[in-house]
């Protein structure tokens, strides 16, 4: 059964997916700088022109922080984050998705509205200041993967208005079992 909350969180969701596929080419970027940053170190293997040891250890960490903030929010949707569930599993259904609304309105949404808001003024004073490696041999524009965090901020909130909207079509019944399992999770 299809409710006109679900056409929503569908579309949430699905540009959450977009995103996370985006940033899991992050992945093959990062193990490509890791071989050829090891390959360069340890085995001989010439540096292009222009390329030095902190500009490859900085563009792992840069790949890292895409891969994590680009995925993160998606994965929120997918119960793939940690829970500690050992007094809710055995409270009535009811009473679970009750407690996940007030998790996503009391915690999870106003914490990513804050800290996006304050991620966005640092990543903003980067941009402005030109921010650079604090290594004199390192990459420029900081403000890049600063922003990264302002975007996973955003992302999360995404997921949690997602979250929200299937927590209410699941207080009305309109859930299927595998909706509801990653709308709440299930056991241990």
């Amino acid at each position: 059964m299809s409710s006109k909350l679900s056409i929503v969180y569908r579309a949430l969701d699905k540009v959450l997916g977009v995103v996370a596929t985006v940033g899991s080419t992050a992945m093959l970027a990062l193990v490509c700088i890791t071989v050829y940053d090891v390959m360069t170190r340890y085995f001989g293997l010439p540096k292009f022109q222009g390329l030095n040891s902190t500009m490859l250890q900085e563009a792992e960490y840069w790949a890292h922080t895409v891969l994590f903030t680009f995925v993160m929010a998606y994965a929120f949707t997918r119960q793939s984050h940690v829970r500690i569930d050992l007094v809710r599993d055995v409270m009535p259904r009811r009473i679970k998705y009750a407690l996940e609304i007030f998790g996503l309105l009391v915690f999870l949404m106003p914490f990513a509205a804050i800290a996006a808001y304050y991620c966005y003024n640092y990543a903003w004073i980067s941009w402005r200041d030109d921010e650079i490696s604090r290594s004199t041999i390192g990459l420029t524009n900081i403000w890049l993967i600063k922003s990264t965090i302002v975007i996973m901020f955003g992302l999360l909130f995404v997921a949690g208005a997602s979250q929200l909207l299937k927590c209410i079509d699941g207080l009305l019944g309109n859930l299927t079992d595998d909706e509801e399992y990653n709308v709440l999770g299930g056991g241990h």
